[in-house]
């Protein structure tokens, strides 16, 4: 039964697949799916995405799938799935009815992620730097296929396994780790976490009070690491070498039983017990180790064996050793003298009766030092001063004697200036009992002078004052002059008076004029009796005194009086009668000081009574001709009564005219009626110069100028006009002139045609109202000239036109007089429209959109495209006639839909009437709406609103308004299409509408309803908020951030960042918390919004800090303790202390209950000490209101309490059973622990406070019995006696037979003690400075040998100190050596420079100042010694190079080698750097403004230069010499200066050529002048000039009349012509940009009379025409009425060739015979008729046939004046060559006249 179903099962199936679908498809067949895997690793994790395909093995399209999982619907029907956890899962593919079989199913395992583990090794919670530490990562099951992320505090990075460390403090943080499986999105989850902490190794430190000992003490020194609670082990070191005695040293306590061997520097060091971690050492703690005992010093100052009574004595007692607490005592004959404990006794002011034996006694503890010596004192003798010098000056020789009588020992004297101590040197030389002076101002003072005994350090009192006055640095000598003007004028007398201001004598006075011996006489008074200019100069007064000259000059300055000068007092020096004249002489110099005297015509000027005299002022009144003549005048001094001026002025010519000239009104172009805008050009002369011209209109002035020019006259310009020439107060009118003007007449065009059509007549009229005068009239046409023609017909002042469409335009008349140069402005434009063939009517509607909507105003306009009048409009809707009105408009103010239709407008004029037609449609407008989600914004957000109209699908443009106000487009208010997009600004806040209009329509639709967007400030108030809020959050307490935002808001996403680092990607997580704050959390904080494209941020510093650090501190020195001493710790928070509470903690553990100790806040307190107390202790603080927050625990502080009390140990210094005085003793009381202080006591009486007893300089009164006691506070003990034996050390002196040397001798010293016999080391000392043995200072036993040099100048003694202790003698006497120093030698260049170029010659010298003839000279190059080779040779002081070469660069030296103490030398010189260059330099030419090609007058400038100095620089042109300089100008270069040039650089022998440099020069353009004058101007009298340059530039042109530039730039200058312009002469140049900048200047042209000549010539000619045509009508006449019988001869019609000589000189002939030339021939014909085509052409007058035919015929009454035509043929022909050259030249464009122009100059060179 089961196998049946399943047979009908298969059947089913089969059917299903193969049958076909309810749509009509055929079934397929498909295979059964099979589900994959992808990825397809071994292990799947539930973590990673895993995808499952179900593939048919057929490529089917538009296949479905089913998915199931565990047999359930997955609802899945793609190919490929993700997997959705583990399972079964299974598939099967399907289309249309057609389906496969499920597929087999597919087991899929996911497992979770292994776990991560981190180990951590070494497992210490605290690390070092440097010490290593491994991290391992391990994943469950296995690393295989793992990667590594390890996470520290917020930081992730990439590594392996396995992390080593070499600790460093930023490693300090959180350390965890996570596998990551390669290639796969697969971790582990995070591992355990591990807090790396890393600390400072701490450093240790030495604690001692012992800093010096004696062999034999106990020292203690405690290596002490405060604050370390670990267990270390210590290491000592000495002088850097471990101390491995004894086991003791591994503890922090090193104890020395001292020895000698312990003196030095100590150091400890801790290493952590089972870590290989060590401190750095401690700082070096020295101890010093001193001898058996202290060495006791007793010095007396001064150390001489006498003292003389007044001296202040002091005896000093020291110790040498350094140590310290030492009591001293004094006792003179065994007597105490002063209980003071003072090392020093003075004696002040020494007396016979203080003389004795005098013992230091040094006390410390129970031991007692002493040392004695004798004091003797005895009256010293007195000195006094003998000398004649009291006073003297800077540079004289002043000489002084100190002098002691009935004294018989031999004295050192020392001399005293204002009771200061004079050294001998150079100006001060001290020798024996004599003091001389080279005298300086500090010299001035009192002198005083002091014996010192030879053999002993005793000086006497002072002698008594000697003063010398020093005057100032040299006499002050007055010259003076008298009398004392700066000036003396020859003639004068002058004396000189020398004097000397001092009071002073003995003086003698030379003179001296310009260094030239005058007077050998010694007077102090010198006289010139008349000066004269040779006697002028530098005068000397020379005074002199012994070897000393002193000298003052002054400049006598003689001259010639000033020189008078005299001038008139105006321009002119022509006058009229009653004119006033003004004279003035004047003397340049001091003016004020100069009287004046007159002279006329040679004489002294007469009394007149029109002539007046003012001090420099000579005023004629009034001008007559008698006051004409020769003026002069010279000054004459008002002081100096016998000094005048040298001589009268040069004399002035004045000159008075007898009559009045009026002034000569000259008149260019007169009309007695002129138009206005034509040119008035008036000009006043008057003869002589200096004259001003008023120019009157009337009796109103117009202008003051010579010229009165209107170069528009206007009506305003009409009256009477005259000149006024004027000059001081003399003027004089000239004749009245009137000027009458009117304006010109205005022509109007009279028409009633302003618009027509072709074929149409048109007549225009110019018409010009109320004018007499003939007028021609002129046509325009849009400003053309209009020709009459045929359809332009012009008659008189009409134009008619047989109208064109051309003629379609503004039509113009103006008017020209006949024979005069005005014109009337143009007429008002006349506009004529030619229209096309009919009128084109237009019908248009506005708005023009095809469908218009209700409510609008429409305006239907008929027009007609032409411009035309007259036309009828009618109107008509749907053929209805709706306004009757003749109206081109139709207007529907309000449409509506009745109003709707077909619209025609009617055009009438006439009876003809034309129509045109349009349909007009109406209808409602639409309602807009704005969307919009945005109701408020920030500025810089993006905020889009959108006008929308709803089913309406025409095309609208869209217009926004914000409170009623238009929008425009631009960037923060884009629109596009209906969308208004806003980059929010604070100013979009407000109410928005849109109104849509329709494109290409001006219809609107009503305005949407308003949408109000709210803009807040300019960006959102973003609120963080830390809680707690304190300013500083300490770590392990919690926090919280919380942002917010002020403003109404909404749709923000919170983000938190860390230092710029994401932190939070959750969203919209407005707190942030941090439950367990670590110093990695500390940062700043920020918290960003977003919204849209905008993001804003808010940050905040989040301090997280260790709770401050506590300190504990015991509250005395020491911290070890002996039983009943009070013990107090102190602990303290450095910050806010009063905001901290505190916890006690001994070894670790909480302080338990004690009743000997106490706690008060922050100190603890144990009463009385016992041994049960020691420990370590610490305390921390705890913070009064944040109750979790406490401090760690301080570092911990070590508590010992002793159980015994120990005695003091005494430490003797280098001890000694018996002392000798001065030696030093030193005893140190020592006692465990810190914080003792030491008593000394010698038996029962304390000598001192300290630890240390020192008795510096031990005396015989130190002996005795000493003893120490420490104490600390209550407590204290005496330690065992010691007895200190002392006696007095021998004294020793020196032996030798040197008393003075030289550098580089051998000098032997030698110290002796007598009758001593143990052994002793001996010290040397040079001016009480100790010697050190060495090569110069060489000291074997008792000797002491130099090698002199200049330092071992001085004072020598000896000492002795007994060996093998510390135990000197006093100081021997003083033994003096002078040691001479070597004199200095200097090294020079003998030239001014140090480089030098090969083949020169150079010379060093090498000299030595003093004694020179005793030297002789070494030489060194590069610091080796010099020998003598090829070019290098030595003579006497000089080395001389003959050929300098590169090798003998180099530093050079010398020194001088003295010639009879051969070990004498002195030092090298300082080198002289020597350089020799390997080449030879070229000099160089700078150019200044350089061009291949100079145009003449330009300036070329050339600098050559040589590197170095001392050059001569000679300048060439070819081979020929020009300047020696180093600069070389040409200011104006010329043609001849083309060349080549160089420069030659030389000095001395030596001299190289530059570079030659080639200048070309070449000459400016020339400009031509050339004369272009006019037919009109010729009649005028004016010139025309035109200056012309023809190299095809542009240029400027400059005009000069007689050398005087002009104004303008124009190549043309026209002159008007007078008598001054005709006889100037007119030069003219170019001017350009460019270079040349300008051209050569023009030959000069002087009009002379040509234009005179040129109206004779005009007036002949005329005749001449006239005549030549009388002449050919008459022999016309002749030849018609001619009978044939009578014969007439030519010579009865025409005069011959003799008669005209004889009888008429032509004024042609008389023209051209100035030529002096002779027209004999048929070539003078052809000459003569070139001549007159030539002027023709030149004058360029000829502009129509009619002034050609005149011009001909002149030409031709030429050729019949000089009478060389023979027969009328001739003439003819002649005439005919004539006409044919002015035609030919009246063709000739002008820019091709400039030759012609030239011709026509020398045509007229004659004239």
């Amino acid at each position: 039964m089961e196998s049946f179903n399943i047979l009908l099962l298969t059947v089913a199936v089969t059917v299903q697949v193969t049958s076909h679908d309810s749509t009509g498809e055929p079934p397929v067949q498909i295979s059964k799916p099979k589900v994959t895997l992808n990825p397809s690793h071994a292990v799947l994790y539930s973590t990673e995405t895993v995808t499952l395909h179900c593939e048919v093995p057929e490529a089917l399209s538009g296949l479905q799938y089913d998915w199931y999982k565990n047999s359930a619907d997955l609802s899945e029907h793609q190919p490929s799935i993700t997997a959705r956890g583990s399972g079964k899962y299974e598939c099967k593919a399907k289309k249309g009815t057609s389906e496969s079989e499920i597929s087999a199913s597919y087991t899929l395992t996911l497992q979770d992620p292994p776990k991560a583990k981190l180990t951590v090794d070494p497992k210490w919670t605290e690390f070092f730097p440097s010490e290593n530490i491994e991290l391992k990562c391990e994943i469950e099951g296995g690393s295989s296929g793992w990667t590594f992320e390890w996470i520290k505090d917020t930081w992730t990075s990439e590594g392996d396994s396995v992390r080593a460390i070499t600790v460093k403090h930023p490693d300090s943080g959180k350390y965890s780790c996570r596998g990551k499986l390669k290639n796969r999105q697969v971790t582990t989850q995070q591992s355990n976490a591990f807090q790396l902490n890393v600390k400072d190794l701490p450093e240790p430190k030495i604690q001692s009070d012992w800093t010096e000992a004696f062999p034999g003490e106990k020292v203690y020194l405690e290596c002490v690491i405060q604050g370390v609670s670990e267990n270390w082990n210590y290491m000592w070191f000495k002088d850097s070498r471990r101390i491995v005695s004894s086991d003791e040293t591994n503890i922090n306590t090193l104890t020395l039983s001292v020895k000698s061997s312990h003196h030095g520097a100590y150091e400890c060091q801790a290493e952590l017990q089972e870590r290989n971690v060590s401190t750095v050492r401690s700082k070096q703690h020295f101890l010093t180790v001193h001898g058996s005992q202290p060495t006791i010093l007793l010095q007396q100052d001064p150390s001489h064996a006498e003292i003389y009574t007044g001296e202040q004595v002091k005896l000093t007692c020291s110790i040498q050793e350094k140590t310290s607490k030492w009591q001293y005592f004094w006792q003179i004959d065994s007597q105490q003298v002063s209980t003071v404990n003072n090392p020093i006794y003075t004696t002040q002011n020494a007396t016979l009766s203080q003389k004795g034996n005098y013992t230091c006694q040094i006390r410390r503890g129970e031991m007692t030092y002493a040392k004695s010596t004798i004091l003797s004192i005895r009256e010293p003798p007195q000195p006094h001063i003998q000398s004649d010098w009291t006073e003297a000056f800077p540079g004289e020789k002043v000489s002084l004697q100190c002098v002691i009588r009935d004294v018989s020992e031999n004295w050192n004297y020392t001399w005293f200036k204002d009771s200061s101590k004079i050294d001998s040197r150079a100006e001060t030389n001290i020798q024996g009992n004599n003091l001389t002076l080279s005298v300086k101002s500090s010299h001035h003072g009192a002198y005083e002078c002091q014996a010192e005994s030879q053999e002993r350090n005793v000086s006497t009192v002072r002698s008594k004052q000697h003063f010398l006055t020093v005057h100032g640095s040299q006499p002050t000598i007055l010259l003076q002059q008298d009398p004392s003007h700066a000036e003396i004028y020859t003639g004068e007398q002058v004396k000189l008076t020398c004097s000397i201001q001092e009071k002073t004598s003995k003086w003698q006075y030379f003179w001296q004029i310009d260094s030239q011996q005058v007077s050998t006489v010694n007077n102090p008074i010198y006289t010139i009796q008349n000066a004269t200019l040779s006697q002028k100069g530098n005068y000397t007064c020379q005074v002199r005194r012994g070897e000393m000259t002193y000298a003052k000059s002054t400049i006598l300055t003689i001259r010639e009086p000033p020189k008078a000068n005299m001038s008139i007092e105006s321009q002119w020096n022509m006058f009229y009668p009653t004119e006033k004249v003004t004279l003035k002489c004047s003397v340049d110099e001091e003016s004020n000081k100069w009287g004046y005297e007159w002279f006329k015509n040679g004489g002294s000027l007469k009394d007149d009574k029109d002539i007046s005299v003012s001090r420099n002022t000579l005023s004629i009144s009034s001008a007559k001709v008698g006051h004409s003549g020769q003026y002069t005048c010279r000054g004459k001094h008002l002081a100096r009564t016998l000094v005048t001026t040298t001589r009268e002025t040069e004399a002035v010519q004045l000159r008075i005219q007898d009559i009045k000239p009026k002034p000569n009104i000259t008149k260019h172009v007169w009309f007695e009626l002129f138009y206005a805008e034509e040119k008035v050009q008036l000009k006043c002369n008057m003869t002589g110069v200096g004259w001003e011209y008023h120019w009157y209109k009337g009796s109103t002035l117009r202008i003051t100028h010579p010229e009165l020019t209107i170069d528009a006259v206007s009506l305003s310009d009409r009256g009477n006009y005259h000149c006024k020439a004027k000059r001081g107060d003399f003027s004089v009118d000239s004749e009245t002139l009137q000027v009458r003007v009117q304006k010109p007449p205005q022509p109007h065009i009279q028409s009633d045609w302003t618009e027509a059509f072709p074929g149409e007549k048109v007549s225009l009229q110019c018409v010009i109202r109320d004018v007499s005068e003939n007028w021609n009239y002129t046509w325009f046409k849009d400003s053309s000239k209009i020709d009459s023609r045929a359809e332009t017909n012009i008659q008189g002042n009409n134009l008619t036109l047989s109208v064109k469409s051309s003629h379609h335009g503004a039509y113009e008349c103006q008017a020209e007089l006949q024979e005069r140069n005005v014109s009337t402005v143009r007429s008002k434009q006349h506009f004529l429209t030619v229209h096309g063939s009919q009128p084109t009517i237009l019908l248009q509607q506005d708005p023009s959109h095809p469908e218009m909507y209700n409510g609008e105003q429409v305006n239907l306009t008929c027009s007609i495209q032409e411009k035309t009048s007259k036309w009828q409009y009618f109107w008509q809707r749907d053929s209805q006639q709706v306004n009757t009105v003749n109206n081109p408009i139709y207007t529907i103010q309000n449409a509506t839909f009745s109003q709707k239709g077909n619209y025609t407008c009617q055009v009438r004029r006439g009876e003809m009437t034309y129509a045109k037609s349009t349909i007009l449609t109406i209808r409602e407008p639409p309602q807009p709406h704005i969307q919009s989600d945005w109701t408020e914004a920030f500025p810089g957000e993006k905020v889009s609103l959108q006008c929308v109209i709803r089913d309406v699908s025409e095309n609208w443009n869209y217009t926004w308004f914000k409170d009623s106000s238009k929008i425009d487009s631009r960037a923060e208010t884009n629109i596009q299409g209906n969308n208004l997009t806003l980059s929010v600004k604070s100013s979009h806040h407000g109410a928005y509408e849109c109104q849509a209009e329709l494109q290409e329509r001006n219809v609107s639709t009503v305005r949407s309803k308003q949408h109000f967007l709210t803009v807040h400030g300019s960006q959102p108030t973003i609120l963080l908020q830390q809680d707690p809020s304190h300013p500083e959050i300490y770590t392990g307490e919690q926090v919280k951030l919380t942002c917010s935002i002020q403003e109404k808001t909404s749709k923000w996403q919170y983000f938190w960042q860390i230092d710029s680092q994401q932190v939070s990607t959750v969203n919209n997580t407005t707190i942030y918390t941090i439950q367990n704050a670590t110093l990695s959390q500390k940062g700043n904080y920020t918290c960003q919004v977003r919204r849209g494209e905008m993001t804003y941020a808010n940050s905040t510093i989040l301090t997280i800090r260790e709770p401050p650090k506590a300190n504990m501190s015991i509250e005395s020195q020491w911290n070890m303790f002996y039983p009943t001493e009070k013990v107090t710790l102190k602990c303290s928070v450095d910050e806010e202390s009063n905001k901290w509470g505190y916890e006690w903690f001994k070894n670790g553990g909480s302080l338990k209950d004690d009743k000997g100790i106490s706690v008060s806040r922050n100190t603890l307190s144990i009463s009385s000490a016992k041994v049960g107390h020691s420990g370590q202790y610490t305390c921390r603080g705890k913070h009064l209101t944040r109750t979790l927050v406490t401090t760690r625990e301080t570092e911990a502080v070590q508590l010992r309490i002793q159980d015994i009390k120990p005695k003091p140990n005494i430490t003797k210094h280098v001890w000694f059973e018996l002392f000798y005085t001065e030696e030093r003793v030193q005893l140190k009381c020592n006692m465990t622990g810190v914080g003792w202080e030491y008593h000394w006591y010698k038996g029962s009486t304390l000598r001192i406070t300290h630890p240390k007893l020192t008795i510096d300089a031990v005396s015989l009164s130190d002996s005795g019995n000493y003893h120490c006691k420490a104490k600390r506070g209550d407590f204290s003990v005496d330690s065992e006696t010691l007895q200190v034996r002392v006696q007095k050390p021998p004294q020793p002196h020196i032996q030798s037979d040197w008393t003075e040397a030289f550098h580089g001798e051998k000098v032997s010293l030698q110290c002796v003690i007598q009758d001593v016999s143990e052994n002793w080391n001996y010290t040397w000392f040079k001016d009480s400075s100790k010697i050190i043995s060495r090569a110069e200072t060489n000291i074997k036993g008792n000797n002491l040998t130099l090698s002199v040099k200049s330092s071992h100048h001085g004072a020598y003694e000896c000492q002795a100190e007994l060996q093998e202790r510390n135990v000197s003698t006093v100081r021997s006497t003083q033994h003096l050596l002078t040691v001479h120093e070597p004199p200095k030698p200097n090294l020079s260049i003998e030239s001014q420079w140090n480089m030098f170029y090969p083949t020169e010659k150079v010379t060093l010298k090498c000299s030595v100042d003093e004694e020179s003839n005793k030297w002789g000279y070494e030489w060194f190059k590069n610091g080796g010694s010099l020998k003598k080779v090829e070019d290098i040779s030595f003579s006497g002081n000089t080395l001389s190079i003959s050929s300098a070469k590169a090798g003998h660069s180099g530093q050079y030296t010398c020194r001088g080698k003295h010639l009879t103490r051969t070990l004498v030398t002195t030092r090298e010189t300082e080198a002289v750097q020597l350089r020799i260059k390997d080449i030879t330099p070229k000099p160089i030419i700078k150019k200044h403004e350089w061009f291949e090609l100079f145009y003449t007058e330009e300036r070329v400038k050339f600098d050559c230069n040589m590197s170095g100095v001392g050059w001569e620089y000679h300048w060439h042109k070819a081979a020929k010499p020009l300047i020696k300089n180093s600069e070389f100008t040409i200011d104006a270069v010329s043609l001849t200066d083309t060349g080549d040039y160089h420069c030659k650089a030389q000095r001395g022998d030596f001299s190289v050529d530059s570079e030659t440099l080639q200048v070309r020069v070449q000459a400016r353009p020339p400009a031509f002048l050339s004369l272009k004058t006019e037919l009109i101007d010729i009649m005028t009298g004016d010139v025309t000039l035109r200056c012309n340059i023809s190299d095809g530039r542009q240029w400027n042109y400059t005009w000069f009349m007689n050398g005087q530039q002009l104004n303008g730039s124009s190549d043309v200058l026209k002159v008007t012509g007078n008598e001054e312009t005709i006889k100037s002469e007119f030069k003219c140049k170019g001017i350009n940009t460019e270079r040349p900048l300008y051209s050569a200047l023009s030959d000069g042209f002087v009009a002379n009379n040509i234009i005179f000549k040129r109206k004779i010539l005009l007036a002949i000619s005329g005749c001449l025409v006239c005549c030549i045509f009388i002449l050919i009508i008459g022999c016309i006449i002749l030849k018609i009425t001619h009978k044939p019988e009578v014969k007439e001869t030519p010579e009865d019609l025409f005069f011959s060739m003799t008669d005209s000589k004889n009888q008429i000189i032509s004024p042609m002939k008389e023209y051209m015979d100035n030529r002096q030339t002779e027209l004999e021939e048929s070539q003078g014909k052809a000459e003569l008729i070139s001549d007159c085509a030539s002027a023709v052409h030149e004058d360029s007058v000829i502009k129509e046939s009619q002034e050609k035919a005149e011009l001909i015929s002149d030409c031709a009454s030429a050729v019949h004046e000089d009478s060389v035509i023979k027969e009328s043929q001739e003439k003819a022909e002649l005439i005919s060559d004539c006409a044919s050259a002015v035609h030919e030249d009246s063709v000739i464009k002008e820019e091709d006249t400039s030759a012609t122009v030239a011709n026509g100059l020398t045509s007229f060179k004659g004239l």
